[in-house]
């Protein structure tokens, strides 16, 4: 029987402190969360999201990248590190290449769609322009 106002008292908890207790629990509730900015590509492997070493376990959802600068015969390497151990070193989980204009994409699709995995210890996506130069925009949704 969940509990209410009336059998309170019966458990030894008043209704303050389970107002008090239901506000924590609320508050320490994920929420969804934004950040982006523009990559400039400059050859190296350059970082487009990083969430290092965490102070939590939380959950990375997603990390847009536009691929509409990229012109002919460009090429882009796209590659997710994860973390996995406090401390360790990051480890690569999985990478994509696109060539060409709007990165190869059919249909008039220009955003690529990194889905990301709920992670402890850290995870990074990186991209490395090896043929051109573009202008990367991106945007990241976490839930930390």
């Amino acid at each position: 029987m969940p509990r209410t106002i009336t059998n309170q008292s019966a458990l030894g908890t008043g209704f303050a402190d389970e107002i008090a207790n239901s506000y924590d629990m609320l508050a320490a509730q994920p929420t969804l969360q934004e950040t982006g900015g523009v990559l400039t590509s400059d050859g190296t492997e350059q970082v487009v999201y990083i969430r290092n070493a965490p102070v939590s376990v939380f959950e990375p959802r997603v990390v847009f990248i536009s691929l509409d600068d990229m012109v002919a015969l460009d090429n882009v390497i796209i590659k997710v590190y994860y973390r996995l151990a406090a401390g360790g070193a990051l480890l690569l989980y999985d990478y994509a290449v696109y060539t060409g204009l709007d990165g190869g994409l059919a249909n008039s699709v220009k955003i690529i769609a990194v889905e990301l995995l709920p992670c402890r210890f850290g995870v990074e996506v990186s991209l490395q322009m090896t043929v051109g130069a573009a202008d990367f925009p991106w945007s990241v949704m976490e839930e930390a």
